[in-house]
This record gives structure tokens, C-alpha cells and sequence, in this order.
């Protein structure tokens, strides 16, 4: 019976590193995407060529840095990407809501099942005074957990702050945090503003 049992034991784990040695064997590099987009291109298969590029791109982003661009404040909340109004004047008044948006780059785009992806981005937010030091601060202020049936290539974040008292007069500076929680990537982007009265 013993025997029995470790060449079950023994069956499972080659079944597993077949299993294994097969996924390895078929998930393509970025330089094989590339190459096959090549392919593609000397066909005029235009198509094809850009769906290789674009998960060459995806392979690419995952090493990459994780990035925070464009982060400014607006005069309202933004409805899309890179569709954001932005606010010329960075002084505020007491009871003025605070609009921000930025564009988060290279965070990991985890396939869960076939046809079906997670993001999963988090902001802290700190409000430092002109000598960088925090008056305030939240970890996790805002969670980004998005599941999709397509690889969302260009994402945005909004952030909204309405001061529940009149905010004191002076420079302030907002420090926006930018962590992956699949990759543990972080990155940060600071935003000075002044408020009078």
C-alpha cells in the first residue's frame, strides 16, 4: 500500500512539473512578441502587429517603474483619461475643494481567467507644511481595485479633499503616494498649493 501511495505521490508531482514546464515553454518574451510583430508588418497584417506590440508593451510596463504623470489639480472632478481642466491659479481659498488628477503607468496587469484582468492601485495622501512637515496623512485614502475583460491600458486616478473646517492660510504642499499591491512598486508626486482667505 505504501508503494502504492508514493507512486501516486510520485505521479502528481510529474504531472506538475509537466504542467509547469509546458506553461513556461509557451509564455512568449517581449523580444518574441516584437519579432512577431515584425512578421506581421512585412505582410502588412496591421492588426496583428499591434495586438503583438501591445502585449509586448504589457510585459514591458510590468519591469518598468511604476509611474504617477501628470499630476495636477483641476477645476473639477475628471470624467476621463487625459480629459482633465486644469486649474491655472494654485491658490486656494478656506472652503475650496481640492480636485486632483494623475495618471498612474506601468502598474501590473494580472490575468485572473482567460479573458478577465485585475489592477489593484492605492493612494496615501499627506499634507505637508512648507517644511515638509505632515499635518495630516491617510494610508490608503483612495483604493483602486478594478476588474476588467480588457487589459485597461491607460488608467486615471481623481482625488477629491473638501476641507470640513476653513483651511488655515499659508503654502501647503499635497504628498500623493502611488503603491501597486500586486507588484509592491510605490511611487509619489508632490503638488504646492497656497490658501488665503
Amino acid at each position: 500500500m505504501k508503494s502504492f501511495k508514493k507512486i501516486i505521490f510520485t505521479g502528481l508531482i510529474l504531472v506538475f512539473l509537466i504542467s509547469n514546464l509546458a506553461i513556461s515553454t509557451f509564455a512568449k518574451t517581449e523580444k518574441e512578441y516584437i519579432g512577431q510583430a515584425l512578421n506581421y508588418l512585412e505582410g502588412n497584417k496591421y492588426t496583428e502587429a499591434v495586438g503583438e506590440l501591445e502585449e509586448a508593451l504589457i510585459l514591458i510596463k510590468n519591469k518598468a517603474n511604476l509611474g504617477f504623470a501628470n499630476v495636477l489639480f483641476t477645476k473639477e472632478e475628471t470624467p476621463g483619461f487625459g480629459m482633465y481642466n486644469a486649474r491655472e491659479n494654485l491658490t486656494f481659498t478656506q472652503n475650496e475643494t481640492f480636485y486632483m488628477y494623475g495618471e498612474a503607468k506601468n502598474y501590473t496587469i494580472k490575468e485572473i481567467d482567460e479573458n478577465l484582468f485585475e489592477i489593484h492601485l492605492k493612494e496615501d495622501i499627506y499634507l505637508l507644511d512648507e517644511e515638509n512637515n505632515i499635518l495630516f496623512g491617510q494610508t490608503d485614502f483612495l483604493d483602486y481595485h478594478i476588474t476588467s475583460h480588457s487589459k485597461n491600458l491607460d488608467l486615471f486616478i481623481n482625488s477629491t479633499i473638501t476641507p470640513t473646517s476653513p483651511f488655515p492660510v499659508g503654502n501647503y504642499k499635497f504628498r500623493l503616494v502611488l503603491k501597486d499591491v500586486f507588484s509592491q512598486k510605490t511611487t509619489e508626486a508632490i503638488i504646492e498649493f497656497s490658501v488665503v482667505e
